[in-house]
């Protein structure tokens, strides 16, 4: 019965090995089929993390190129924005420099006008008084040739009966000397003597006469000639007039033509403060835009660097975890990875190079149009105070005309005339040159004004702003 009883225990401790060794066996296999099963999931892992690895870098590094051309050409903009605001101001104080340069010199021109109207009236009742004084003079001339001609006949008459008195007295002296005797011969001498005085003394008051009327006869010529010379006169007078009122006439232009600069010029001033609220509304646009998309960028990056940080965390775990063969190819693929990721950045410093160097040309070419405007201005300027010059010479030689006309003799007179009217006819010349070059200077200003414009407009993004533009829109 032991023995039974031992062989049973044995047979039920053999039963339940058994049983136990089969049931290690199955959790053995079912083990070898969870790790074959963890070894797949690893290997599927270990790609996905490789594939998520390359993308995610590849990513961030776009985001990060993006990121920083994004902010170099907002830096540009900002720069060329600011530059803009500072050029548009500079025109803006020179247009209203220039437009109260145009108001003073159109004051000063209609002050002219009105002197040289007033001079013109004194000029014209001046030759008002010498055209009567000069008819008065004709007269007292006619009268005074009359009262020669009558003076003269009578003399001529009177010449006349002494010679009938003389010749009546030799005849009677011929019939006194036939009749009386010798001893009268004394007195008839006397008589002779007599008559012989008195006809030199006739002789004498004739020749007296004679040198009476010539001298006449020469204050005659020399009225005349003066006659002529102030016809002369006159006649450069009204030459003169002719000419003031032809100046008058290309001041009156000069001041229309003013008057439209200075419209110009107030429309090109309201163009370049619309053109500038547009820059200002432009680049207000274009900083909330670059605002909003930084933000979206900085929320993206962080997103990114937390999924990059997990990733990392876990492949870190991983790759302790596993073996040494995809160690090493994460290394390689990390080299290949920054190697790129160098040649990108210097793709890129290439690029901004360039987006600097064609900023320096642009700058370069707005500098040289500015500096072009600026001489234009300067030419302009120093033309109007030549012309100014001119217009206050003549209105001295005005002044000086009608004092030499009210005060001085007449020699002094003519020759003073002379004189001026050749600094006149220089000075009119002077005058012609300085309102064509004026002209010239208002044209070459109206289109460097017309051109102006073109300068500030635009979209208000250059390359640099579009390019940055363009990464953040193929970003993912």
């Amino acid at each position: 019965n032991e023995m039974e009883c031992e062989l049973r225990s044995l047979r039920q401790e053999s039963q339940s090995q058994e049983r136990t060794i089969q049931g290690l066996t199955e959790s053995i296999s079912t083990k070898d089929s969870e790790a074959q099963e963890l070894y797949q999931m690893i290997e599927g892992q270990n790609t996905t993390l490789c594939k998520l690895k390359s993308l995610t870098l590849a990513q961030l590094q776009g985001e990060l190129v993006g990121v920083q051309s994004s902010l170099f050409s907002l830096g540009l903009e900002l720069e060329a924005s600011q530059r803009s605001l500072r050029q548009s101001q500079r025109q803006g104080d020179d247009l209203v420099r220039f437009k109260d340069r145009l108001n003073s010199d159109l004051q000063e021109a209609l002050q002219h006008r009105e002197v040289t109207e007033k001079h013109n009236q004194d000029l014209r009742c001046a030759l008002q008084k010498a055209r009567s004084e000069l008819q008065a003079k004709d007269a007292a001339l006619k009268e005074s040739d009359a009262e020669k001609h009558s003076v003269l006949q009578e003399k001529e008459r009177s010449i006349a009966q002494l010679k009938r008195s003389l010749q009546d007295k030799e005849q009677q002296l011929q019939v006194i000397h036939t009749t009386l005797s010798k001893p009268r011969d004394a007195l008839l001498e006397k008589l002779r003597e007599r008559i012989k005085d008195r006809d030199r003394a006739l002789e004498h008051s004739i020749d007296d006469k004679f040198r009476c009327l010539e001298d006449r006869e020469g204050q005659v010529r020399r009225l005349q000639l003066a006659l002529r010379e102030k016809e002369r006169d006159l006649e450069r007078l009204r030459c003169i007039l002719s000419n003031n009122e032809e100046t008058i006439t290309s001041l009156d232009s000069l001041v229309r033509g003013k008057e439209l600069e200075l419209e110009q010029a107030a429309e090109a001033y309201r163009n370049l403060q619309w053109l500038k609220q547009q820059s200002e509304e432009k680049e207000r646009n274009t900083l909330r835009e670059k605002d909003t998309i930084i933000n979206q960028l900085q929320a993206a990056l962080q997103s990114r660097s937390q999924e990059t940080q997990d990733l990392t965390a876990a492949l870190v775990a991983r790759v302790q975890a596993g073996p040494t063969e995809v160690v090493e190819e994460l290394k390689a693929r990390l080299a290949l990875k920054e190697k790129l990721f160098q040649e990108l950045l210097s793709d890129r410093s290439r690029q901004s190079n360039e987006h600097q160097t064609q900023v320096q040309d642009l700058l370069s070419t707005l500098s040289s149009k500015d500096q072009y405007l600026q001489c234009v201005l300067e030419q302009l300027v120093s033309e109007y105070n030549k012309l100014n010059d001119a217009l206050r010479a003549e209105k001295r030689l005005y002044q000086n005309l009608m004092q030499i006309h009210t005060k001085s003799d007449s020699s002094e007179k003519i020759q003073a005339l002379h004189t001026e009217l050749d600094s006149v006819q220089a000075l009119r010349g002077q005058l012609e040159e300085v309102l064509a070059r004026t002209r010239n200077m208002a044209l070459v200003l109206d289109r460097a004004a017309k051109r102006q414009p073109d300068f500030g407009g635009g979209d208000g993004q250059g390359p640099a702003s579009r390019a940055a533009v363009g990464t953040v829109t193929n970003a993912p």
